[in-house]
């Protein structure tokens, strides 16, 4: 007979895990593009997220029904990647064209292209705040920009990664910036107009970083790497808390939900997971099938945004059931 000690510690246990493992998923393709889908990002109101391609097109959809509202065209490269601002009326874009551009979400329109970098432009990130006036960049030419969305200018060159930037993202704060690059790093930023030197310096991985993203409290900052290696760093000390074998592939992004605790990794070796941070134990894995670029996740998980090397965009439903 098990002691009443073990016993309250299973009930702690259910207790304390995220409600996420309880379930399982059904997976759909909700249409596709005309190239690898290399972003997919869901929008601040868990009602809406855009997904963008190697065909030069960005594509606005509807959640939960996901069907497409609109087709947004004037790229002439790649679109490496995606973010809504927080205010969700607009969407920034990254480009292997070099440019960033600012759409706006209702019509569709594109309101602004933004000229400055010199290499492609792989990572883009909107200011979080309901202003959103500021928008983190980064790219080939190795640098983070910074720029005035309404201003429609750059406020800021940040240059201190030696190798191309494949990752930003803005704190939810709004006081630092995260650079994941080639080189191996993270570097924390201040958002402070003035300042051009880096606060800090993470160190760890042993691959070219590709994902950076901070949760929704700004106080955990994911990484990943080459290699299929998570990392998870308290903010703002910048300690390394924890490190997560999560993949045997490459993995290209990184989402949190809204619990600050539950992490969504993808990768190109067909798998999508789901991680609990705090013990470091894989609450959910669905093998897609096919490479996965990009994944993104409503704040409570349940429908997770899957973009795909084979040009699909798919979402995995969750249904009551245990997970798999």
């Amino acid at each position: 007979m098990r002691s009443i000690l073990s016993v309250l510690v299973g009930i702690v246990c259910m207790l304390v895990l995220p409600i996420y493992a309880q379930y399982s998923y059904e997976m759909s393709i909700l249409g596709s593009h005309d190239g690898d889908v290399l972003g997919v990002f869901v929008n601040e109101g868990d009602n809406m997220f855009a997904s963008c391609s190697i065909d030069e097109t960005i594509k606005l959809w509807s959640l939960p029904d996901g069907k497409v509202l609109h087709v947004l065209r004037g790229h002439l490269g790649a679109v490496n990647y995606v973010s809504f601002s927080g205010n969700d009326r607009y969407l920034a874009s990254a480009s292997s064209d070099r440019t960033v551009r600012i759409w706006d979400v209702q019509t569709g329109k594109l309101l602004t292209t933004l000229r400055g970098h010199t290499g492609d432009v792989l990572s883009v990130y909107f200011s979080q705040d309901s202003a959103s006036a500021f928008v983190a960049s980064g790219s080939m030419d190795h640098t983070v920009k910074l720029w005035d969305r309404e201003l429609q200018t750059e406020v800021k060159t940040l240059r201190e990664h030696v190798l191309p930037v494949n990752s930003v993202a803005y704190s939810y704060d709004g006081k630092t910036i995260a650079s994941a690059s080639d080189d191996w790093t993270v570097k924390i930023w201040s958002t402070d107009l003035k300042s051009r030197r880096s606060l800090k310096t993470l160190r760890g991985h042993t691959a070219p970083v590709l994902a950076a993203v901070y949760s929704f409290d700004s106080k955990w900052l994911a990484t990943a790497d080459q290699d299929g290696i998570v990392k998870i760093w308290r903010m703002p000390s910048g300690e390394l808390f924890r490190t997560i074998n999560a993949h045997t592939d490459l993995v290209q992004d990184v989402a949190f939900a809204a619990d600050n605790r539950t992490l969504l990794t993808s990768s190109l070796d067909g798998t999508v997971k789901l991680w609990d941070i705090a013990t470091g134990a894989n609450l959910y894995t669905y093998n897609v099938g096919v490479p996965v670029w990009s994944a993104d996740l409503v704040g409570d998980a349940s429908l997770i945004v899957i973009g795909c090397a084979d040009g699909t965009v798919r979402i995995l439903r969750k249904t009551p059931g245990k997970g798999k």
